[in-house]
């Protein structure tokens, strides 16, 4: 699945109202799939973008990266809503709630669960031209919550929806706009984010780290890193063309404890990345509400699943 946070999208006719009055060019965005927003909204309004994604894990890739295919494929339904307000014209905060349902091997969760919860905030460190161009940058800082059930899962598995961790991650986001001479606009965004090592997470019984039940002890992560880029071409004022990749990488997980048996548990989860693209089509109603449609899809990794990820969002900035 996804993991980084769903792009905050905005109306290009939001975020630099001049540039209607400086020449009759029209340009409307929702954002790619993944990428978050770099610019801000006015001071006031308010951006929601609820997503639907299906998530398919066709395999996995092991510690060489070689994909080995898995015959009881794991499927989910996931929900994730993200939620913004601008502060001010260069500060947004954002909520996003996550909830999902997953299926595989013969077993299926007990229904939607509730996710981890992330908040975050943004700071515009420079804001775009008269005419939306010009390069804008911005910092931001997001605060996992760990409201997703991680351990004490009993004999299911997949009612695992967390990671019980508290989870900080600093980012740094560039974008601009480029008008064409063909009338045609093209935007580019990239993000780099980096997370450090949260503190140990106290686990008990089965959880999402494989222990199993009777165990007693923790987990620690190591950092994570997160890098991705984005195109969003014009094709007119209505349809936009978007492109991305997206990397992941996820430092080791150490687990110490006992087992319901008393003997002492050391185990090393190894650390794993992934590399995946993700194409996507725009629609705009109007230039304040647009429907993306696309699908994420792993094309390396290693020590991870292998999946593909339809997906479709729709923002509303009001």
């Amino acid at each position: 699945m996804p993991k980084t946070l769903p792009s905050v999208a905005l109306a290009l006719a939001s975020l630099a109202p001049l540039a209607a009055s400086a020449a009759p060019r029209e340009a409307n965005f929702t954002g790619p799939l993944v990428t978050p927003a770099v610019n801000s909204m006015p001071e006031g309004m308010v951006n929601i973008e609820p997503y639907l994604i299906h998530t398919n894990t066709r395999g996995r890739y092991d510690n060489a990266g070689h994909r080995r295919e898995e015959h009881s494929m794991v499927r989910q339904w996931q929900l994730a809503v993200p939620m913004s307000y601008a502060l001010s014209d260069t500060h947004v905060v954002q909520l996003t709630l996550t909830s999902s349902r997953t299926s595989g091997g013969g077993l299926h969760s007990d229904g939607m669960r509730t996710g981890d919860t992330t908040v975050r905030l943004q700071q515009r460190l420079r804001g775009p031209d008269a005419d939306g161009g010009g390069l804008i940058l911005a910092v931001a800082a997001a605060q996992r919550l760990p409201t997703g059930r991680y351990h004490q899962l009993d004999r299911n598995p997949l009612n695992g929806t967390g990671s019980g961790a508290m989870r900080t991650t600093f980012s740094l986001g560039a974008q601009q706009l480029h008008w064409l001479d063909d009338a045609h606009a093209l935007r580019w965004r990239a993000q780099l984010a980096w997370s450090p090592t949260p503190g140990h997470i106290r686990l008990r019984d089965s959880s999402v780290y494989g222990t199993d039940a009777g165990f007693r002890g923790r987990a620690r992560l190591d950092q994570a890193w997160n890098a991705s880029v984005a195109a969003e071409y014009t094709l007119n004022p209505r349809w936009v063309l978007v492109g991305e990749a997206i990397w992941n990488r996820a430092g080791a997980i150490d687990l110490v404890g006992t087992s319901a048996e008393g003997s002492h548990v050391a185990r090393r989860l190894k650390p794993n990345q992934d590399f995946s693209l993700a194409p996507a089509v725009e629609y705009h109603f109007t230039p304040n509400t647009g429907l993306i449609a696309g699908v994420q899809f792993t094309v390396a990794g290693r020590n991870t699943s292998d999946y593909v990820a339809p997906q479709v969002a729709l923002n509303m900035v009001f």
